[in-house]
């Protein structure tokens, strides 16, 4: 004998659809959040081929986008759909009528707390983006850095030419290799796709493995912009009072304590274009 509620329960849920679909786009965007926190910065991610789980940083970023999208619209209408329960927050739990909720304001003045820290830059919550920043940069300590920013997207002959190598010689070091850039302006990115290599695994043999990890080639600034002014100057033999005399002549104040990624916050630069001022 058939139930009488049993082709009720076999009916589709949409409202049970859409809180199933929520929650499995919210577990996924926790996901890829947390991978895309702790990626290598793009010049890195590209240069090294960088994946995780198989997929590359740009994948990683497709599906959070889509994902944020889905777990956006679904919460909109998870709100529609329990439009009553939720006003009852806005409800005295004696009177049942609209009133002052201490739940809300508390809620609203975390976020604004949030909002205000993060925007003034001030620990805590500068210390969390901080420390992401220091643990992508992390990333071309291990890896090692390309010669110019994003020089997958340079063929050799490009390379050379920005970092004054001889091209002739790279050339020699991956004949040895067997490996033959055809034609000569293709693009370490693309002639590391045929022949399933990385971009930094092809320049390092061009260059005889001699590659400096963390070396940056004229005009560059990876890995530096975490460390203070006075580090910098440190690594780079330079004198710390000249540099900031240099800045000083651009027309920007800084201390020896100074982060070079805040002093171009602070100054609407990226740390390339102040390290170029103190180098200067």
């Amino acid at each position: 004998m058939t139930h009488p509620n049993e082709n009720k329960k076999n009916n589709f849920s949409f409202r049970a659809f859409i809180s199933v679909l929520a929650t499995l786009a919210f577990i996924a965007i926790s996901i890829t959040g947390t991978i895309l926190f702790i990626t290598p910065p793009g010049r890195i991610a590209y240069w090294t081929n960088w994946k995780f789980w198989s997929l590359t940083k740009d994948q990683w970023s497709n599906l959070h986008i889509w994902f944020c999208l889905i777990f956006l619209i679904t919460a909109l209408l998870h709100i529609y759909l329990n439009i009553k329960p939720l006003l009852n927050y806005f409800k005295s739990r004696a009177t049942r009528k609209f009133t002052f909720r201490i739940e809300w304001l508390a809620a609203l003045i975390l976020c604004g707390v949030i909002f205000v820290g993060t925007l003034a830059y001030k620990p805590p919550f500068s210390s969390l983006i901080n420390w992401d920043s220091a643990f992508k940069e992390s990333w071309g300590e291990s890896t090692g850095q390309a010669p110019i920013p994003h020089a997958e997207k340079y063929s050799l002959q490009e390379i050379a030419e920005k970092t004054g190598g001889d091209l002739d010689k790279m050339l020699a070091n991956l004949k040895t290799k067997n490996i033959t850039p055809e034609p000569l302006d293709i693009t370490l990115k693309e002639l590391g796709k045929k022949l399933n290599m990385q971009p930094s695994e092809l320049y390092n043999i061009a260059v005889g493995n001699r590659a400096k990890p963390g070396g940056m080639g004229h005009g560059g600034g990876m890995g530096h912009g975490r460390k203070t002014i006075k580090a910098f100057c440190q690594d780079e033999n330079l004198e710390v009072q000249t540099a900031l005399k240099n800045l000083k002549d651009a027309g920007i104040e800084a201390a020896p304590d100074q982060v070079i990624r805040d002093i171009a916050q602070e100054n609407g630069m990226i740390p390339p274009e102040v390290i170029d001022l103190l180098r200067k």
